[in-house]
Order: structure tokens, then sequence, then C-alpha cells
């Protein structure tokens, strides 16, 4: 199932939002666990609705910035996450790990230690790398179980290391009419989408392709 979104006029949902095929967790008001198919949990994180952007996830745990409260750490725990809070400068883990249940790519700026912290508790091979000649690679690649999305200037040799981590097809494509930040406006998991309500069509199809939805 999927579904155009955008949270009072913000077409960037990625932000706000991360889905495993075990757990959805957002800032949104609106319950979509039926799109996703899975429990479904409204969660702040460090007292902000930036749910995607301070987070990463898969279905064994999830990733998350030292500004994270206690009291939502705890909350976290309570659905029976493996729960990690990174000592690491960077606050945006959502835009420097994309994970799935299957591997993980993450950030050249984050350190050594952090890499094996985010294997142990994601429970996967994790690879560190650049996507798209860029460090961000939480933003420029979004990965499910079925598939993932890559930045549409991603070289042969990017998607080449996705399909081996994350062990999925890859597309190259952009989201909300031309942005090539495609984790900005997708949130999914194998079940379904919510997706920037800016998206094209065309743009749509290529999404619902890759992600097979």
């Amino acid at each position: 199932m999927k579904s155009l979104f955008d949270y009072y006029g913000d077409v960037n949902i990625g932000l706000y939002g991360r889905a495993s095929d075990k757990l959805f967790l957002s800032s949104f008001e609106e319950d979509f666990s039926s799109v996703f198919n899975v429990q479904s949990k409204k969660i702040t994180i460090g007292g902000t609705e930036f749910v995607g952007l301070f987070s990463a996830m898969n279905s064994n745990g999830i990733i998350l910035p030292f500004i994270v409260r206690r009291e939502e750490l705890e909350e976290i725990k309570e659905l029976g996450l493996d729960a990690l809070v990174l000592k690491e400068k960077f606050t945006a883990l959502g835009n420097l790990i994309v994970a799935n249940d299957k591997g993980a790519i993450v950030s050249e700026l984050l350190s050594r230690k952090s890499i094996k912290l985010v294997r142990d508790v994601l429970k996967v091979e994790v690879v560190q790398a650049s996507l798209a000649k860029s460090k961000i690679v939480g933003s420029v690649c979004f990965a499910t179980n079925k598939g993932a999305i890559l930045h549409r200037e991603a070289s042969e040799e990017d998607v080449e290391l996705v399909k081996s981590v994350l062990k999925v097809e890859v597309e190259r494509g952009s989201v909300n009419f031309g942005s090539p930040f495609v984790a900005s406006g997708i949130i999914a998991n194998s079940y379904g989408a919510l997706i920037g309500s800016k998206t094209s069509g065309y743009e749509l199809d290529i999404i619902v392709r890759a992600l097979k939805l």
C-alpha cells in the first residue's frame, strides 16, 4: 500500500518517521498502522518531531543521538527494540546511516567505534562508505528489505555497493518533483509507504518499482 502525504504542508516526510517490518515510529497524530501493517507509535526524539532525521532503524534495533531524553529512550525500549545512544557529535543519524534487515551502509563521518556498536545493535553487516559522492548516505539512499532507491546521479559502483551490502535490487531516482535526497520524502517498509505529496507520477513509478510496493 502507498499513499502520498505531507505533514502540515511539509513534503519532506522522511524527517518525521521511521518504519521497519516490525514497527512504525513517527511524530504523526494519524495512525498509519494500516499502511505499514505493523504497530504504530507516536514519539519524540530530543523533544522534537524529527523522528526520522534523528534515528536509524531496522527490525532488530534503533540508533539514536545523544540528545534523546531518558523518558523517550525508555518509551522506545518498552516497544521491544534494542536501542543504542551513539556518543557522536552528529545528531542527524538518519542522514548518516541507511539500513535494512540485511545490511547497513554508514557514513565516513562516523568513528570506527560507532560502526562496531551499530553492527551489534542492528545485527547486520556494516560497511562504511560514501554514496553519490556524498557522506550523508542515509539521505541519498533509502532502503527496505525488498528494494532500494538511490540518488539519481549515483554511479554504477554506488549501485553495486548498495546491492552487495543491503542485498536488494536498486533503482536511481528522485522524490518530491526533483529532490535527489530520496530519503527525505519516503517512509516505507516491506508492506507499504508514505511518499511526499509533490512526487511526480514518473518519480512515483520508479519508487514503487524500486521498493516493490
